[in-house]
C-alpha cells in the first residue's frame, strides 16, 4: 500500500488550512491573476497533454484533444476572469422598513477554504481544471486527484500545476485506490467528485462523517427524443457525431434513442450507415475519437451486447473488431432492445446506441419518468408543443434541443445533475457561488422597531403583538402610517 501518497495529500491538506488561513479572502486583482495563469499552461503543455491521452486511451485524435481538453478551458477561464469582480460584489436584500428600519441588508460571497476534486478518467484534464478555476474564482485553494485509470494524463497533470502554481495554493496528488477511499476522508471545507453513482454514494458516505459539502457529477442514461419530422441527415450526422466523441465515454452523451415508429427503420439504417462512413471498414476510430480506456471497461462493454443478443435484440456491428492490442471498439446499434437487459439498466459510456420506438409523446414522457434523472434531456424536432410537453413533464440536469451536450459547454450556463445524475453544479456565476459561502449580512441602523421587540418586554411589545400583529388590516395600516415618518427620515439621512 502507497502510504506516501495518503502522507503527500495530509501534508498537503494541512499546508493549503494553513494559507488560507492567511489569506482568507483574496481580492479580486490576486483572482483573477491565479486564474489567468491556467490558458499559458495549458499552451506550454499542449504537446504533453496530446501524448499523455494519446497513451492512456490507446489513441486519441489530438483535434479532440485540443477542442474537448485545452480550448474549451482557456475559453472558460477567459470568461470567469472578465466576471469574477462583479460576481464578488455584495447582493443588496429587501428588508421590511417600518419593522427593520435603515438597515443595510445583503449577501456577500466569501471563499469557503480547500478544495478536494477527484476527477474522472475521461476528461482528466477539463475535468480537473475546469471546477478548479470556478473554486479559484471563488478564492479557494484546490487539491486535485486524477484517477488512476489514466496515469500519464495525471502525471503531466501534476508536472503542469506544480509548474505553474504553489503547492500551499493549488496541488495534485497522484494515487491509487486506497488513495482514492482515503481522499474523501479529510475534513474538506467542500469535495467535487465526477464519476459514476456507485463511487458518487461511497463518497458522499465518507464526506458526511465530516459534514463536508459535497457536489457530484454522476451522469446517467440520457435519453435522445428524435420527433417524426426530425428524421434527416442533419439529425442523424449530428447524433453520430457527439457519440463518437471520447468513443460514448462522456457523461452527457446521448445514452439511447426514442425514435417514432413511423421512422424508425428509417433511423437505424440511417444512423448505422453514418458510423460506417465516419470510421471506415477498418473502424480507424482514433483519427476522430480515441479507444477504451482499459481492457476491463472493453469487457463491459462487450457483455452488455452479449447480454443484449442473447435475450433477443437486433444488434447491428457497424464496423471491423477490434485490432489486437487496441482498443478500438466499433459502434454497435441495439435496435428495441427491453428494460430487462443491461444495456438499458446500466450507464452504456461506450460506443453503443440503443434505439427504442414510441407512438406518443406520453410514452416519451413515461419512458423517461420510470428511469432515474438523467444529466441530460435531447428533443431533435420542431414541434413546439411536443418539445414544451416534454421538457414540462420530464427533469433533467440540462437539457439541448437540436443538438447534444452543448449546454455542458457553455462557460455561462451551469453544469450539473439532478437525483441520481448528480447534485449541486460548476460553471460561470453558479460554480462561483457552489464554491462559495454566501454568507448574509445584516447591519443596524436608524429607524425599526427595534427596542419594542427586544427583552425586557413591556407594553409596547403587548401592542405590537396583540393591536398590529394580530391585529385587522386597518389597524396595521395605522401603525404602518405612525411609524413610516420616522423611518423615512432615518433613510434619508435627517
Amino acid at each position: 500500500m502507497p502510504v506516501d501518497t495518503i502522507t503527500q495529500l495530509n501534508k498537503l491538506f494541512e499546508l493549503q488550512k494553513k494559507a488560507f488561513q492567511l489569506d482568507p479572502y483574496p481580492s479580486v486583482e490576486v483572482r483573477i491573476e491565479r486564474i489567468k495563469r491556467i490558458p499559458p499552461m495549458l499552451k506550454k503543455y499542449r504537446s504533453k497533454i496530446h501524448a499523455a491521452l494519446d497513451q492512456d486511451f490507446g489513441g486519441h485524435s489530438d483535434k479532440a484533444s485540443d477542442l474537448l481538453e485545452i480550448i474549451g478551458l482557456m475559453d472558460r477561464a477567459e470568461f470567469i476572469a472578465k466576471n469574477v469582480k462583479r460576481w464578488m460584489k455584495p447582493k443588496k436584500k429587501s428588508g421590511n422598513l417600518i419593522t427593520l428600519g435603515n438597515a443595510k441588508i445583503y449577501l456577500k460571497s466569501h471563499p469557503k477554504g480547500t478544495i478536494g476534486n477527484m476527477v474522472s478518467w475521461n476528461f482528466p484534464f477539463e475535468i480537473a481544471l475546469g471546477p478548479t478555476i470556478d473554486a479559484l474564482a471563488a478564492g479557494n485553494r484546490v487539491i486535485i486527484k486524477p484517477s488512476d485509470l489514466g496515469p500519464a494524463c495525471g502525471a503531466v497533470l501534476e508536472e503542469m500545476i506544480n509548474d505553474t502554481f504553489d503547492r500551499d495554493l493549488v496541488a495534485v496528488v497522484n494515487g491509487d485506490l486506497e488513495l482514492a477511499k482515503h481522499f474523501p476522508t479529510l475534513p474538506w471545507d467542500h469535495l467535487i467528485y465526477t464519476g459514476s453513482g456507485h463511487v458518487g454514494k461511497l463518497v458522499m458516505a465518507a464526506a458526511s462523517k465530516n459534514l463536508v459539502p459535497v457536489t457530484l457529477e454522476l451522469g446517467g442514461k440520457s435519453p435522445v427524443i428524435v420527433h417524426k419530422d426530425a428524421v434527416n441527415n442533419e439529425t442523424i450526422k449530428s447524433i453520430a457525431s457527439i457519440k463518437s466523441v471520447k468513443r460514448g465515454q462522456m457523461c452527457v452523451t446521448g445514452d439511447y434513442c426514442l425514435v417514432h415508429s413511423s421512422k424508425i427503420n428509417e433511423f437505424v439504417e440511417k444512423i448505422s450507415a453514418q458510423f460506417k462512413n465516419d470510421f471506415g471498414a477498418d473502424n480507424n476510430g482514433a483519427a476522430h475519437t480515441c479507444g477504451i480506456i482499459s481492457e476491463k471497461h472493453l469487457m463491459r462493454l462487450h457483455s452488455l451486447i452479449e447480454d443484449a443478443e442473447n435475450k433477443g435484440a437486433k444488434v447491428i456491428n457497424t464496423g471491423q473488431e477490434n485490432k489486437e492490442n487496441k482498443r478500438h471498439m466499433p459502434f454497435y446499434v441495439i435496435v428495441n432492445p427491453t428494460r430487462e437487459m443491461k444495456v438499458m439498466q446500466e450507464e452504456i459510456f461506450g460506443p453503443i446506441l440503443p434505439i427504442i420506438s414510441y407512438d406518443t409523446t406520453d410514452e416519451v414522457i413515461q419512458f423517461i419518468n420510470e428511469d432515474d434523472h438523467p444529466l441530460g434531456l435531447y428533443i431533435y424536432g420542431n414541434d413546439k408543443p411536443f418539445i414544451n410537453k416534454i421538457c414540462k413533464n420530464t427533469q433533467s440536469g440540462g437539457v439541448a434541443i437540436n443538438v447534444i451536450a452543448i449546454q455542458a459547454g457553455v462557460p455561462s450556463l451551469p453544469f450539473g445533475g439532478i437525483g441520481a445524475s448528480g447534485m449541486g453544479m460548476h460553471h460561470g456565476e453558479e460554480g462561483f457561488r457552489e464554491f462559495s459561502n454566501q454568507r448574509g449580512y445584516f447591519h443596524k441602523r436608524k429607524g425599526g422597531v427595534y427596542n419594542i421587540v427586544m427583552s425586557p418586554y413591556g407594553q409596547k411589545t403587548d401592542k405590537l403583538i396583540n393591536d398590529v400583529a394580530y391585529a385587522s388590516l386597518g389597524k396595521q395600516a395605522l401603525f404602518a402610517l405612525k411609524t413610516l415618518p420616522r423611518n423615512i427620515a432615518a433613510l434619508i439621512g435627517f
